[in-house]
């Protein structure tokens, strides 16, 4: 998609990542920009993919960088997301670069036979990373803000209708969609996991940049208590 790249990275020891998983990123450019930037696991094996867009101008480096550059890699970090039972229905809420984690959670479910449909929010069709990737890999459905592929409107506008008592939500994005997301979640007694995406300088908990309180006025760190956290546990039980 155009301004985001997928990065492929390999090191001296195979990336033994896991769905839900991140990294922590800076190439070999210097004192400027000093600190890495935090990415999900696209894929992981002989090789790391990490999602990047071109937002800034270490993101802009990393998405410009050529096959044989170095690349400083920390990882894989935090936690990984906890698949459904054999019985079940995973249902997967994406929002812009939040995609990246749930493509490798949607792979991991298709190994394990587990049925899975994906929903793809995004501003434009020009917004929609990886999206040939999840077609390959189960059903999808995309919305997009104004109208230029799928249906028109907010990605949660689907979401109510693809839930029941066999279905579990895995969602990843802007914080305000997680939100709206474990609210219908909640409103409809469905189990829901998401993934927060947070600005860190570590990874490691040692920053403290990625604090996050929970309903009961608890810090919790997107690095190393995350980044997969139950819907419940950060929002609450409130509903839409």
């Amino acid at each position: 998609a155009p301004g985001y790249a997928a990065l492929t990275f390999t090191g001296q020891r195979p990336v033994s990542g896991e769905p839900g998983q991140f990294v922590m990123i800076r190439g070999n450019w210097g004192s400027d920009p000093i600190l890495p930037r935090a990415f999900s696991l696209v894929a992981s094996g002989a090789s790391g993919v990490v999602l990047v867009r071109d937002v800034g101008k270490g993101t802009s480096l990393l998405c410009h960088m050529k096959p044989g550059d170095d690349l400083f890699v920390l990882g894989p970090l935090g936690n990984t997301w906890t698949l459904p039972s054999a019985d079940r229905t995973a249902v997967l809420v994406a929002g812009g670069v939040g995609v990246a984690p749930l493509v490798f959670l949607a792979r991991e479910l298709k190994r394990s036979g587990i049925p899975t449909r994906f929903l793809f929010g995004a501003r434009t069709a020009d917004d929609l990373p990886l999206r040939e990737d999840i077609e390959d890999i189960c059903t999808l459905h995309v919305t997009t803000e104004d109208g230029s592929v799928g249906h028109r409107g907010l990605v949660t506008d689907l979401l109510d209708g693809l839930l029941d008592d066999s279905t579990t939500v895995y969602s990843c994005g802007p914080h305000r969609m997680l939100e709206a997301v474990g609210a219908i979640a909640a409103r409809r007694g469905v189990p829901c996991q998401v993934a927060l995406e947070s600005p860190m300088a570590c990874g490691m908990g040692t920053c403290k940049g990625c604090a996050v309180i929970d309903p009961d006025g608890n810090f919790k760190y997107v690095c190393t208590d995350g980044p997969v956290f139950e819907a419940q546990r950060i929002f609450g039980g409130r509903h839409e």
